[in-house]
């Protein structure tokens, strides 16, 4: 799930609801935004979700797939195709 996906589908529950229902809020498995005078003070992430962030947040750091990334992005809004030999190559397959 992406994150704006993540931020989306979020149940928003007041500070009071969450205190009283946290170990229902715990166990599902959507994300939960919780509010404190309507305002976002927190949110409640599933562990499997919590991973995929980190793992996401982890690639960002990664300058060099940044720099392949964006040379995909300029050669496909140029039209050109990319060859999957050097995709595979650089995925390590």
């Amino acid at each position: 799930m992406s994150t704006t996906n993540l931020v989306r589908k979020a149940k928003p529950v007041n500070v009071r609801d969450a205190q009283a229902q946290l170990s229902k809020l715990i166990r599902s498995k959507s994300p939960t935004m919780v509010l404190s005078h309507g305002k976002p003070v927190s949110f409640l992430v599933p562990y499997e979700d919590m991973l995929n962030l980190v793992d996401t947040l982890n690639e960002l750091k990664d300058k060099k797939l940044l720099a392949e990334i964006e040379r995909a992005r300029t050669e496909y809004t140029q039209g050109k195709e990319v060859p999957a030999e050097r995709l595979f190559k650089k995925m390590g397959f």
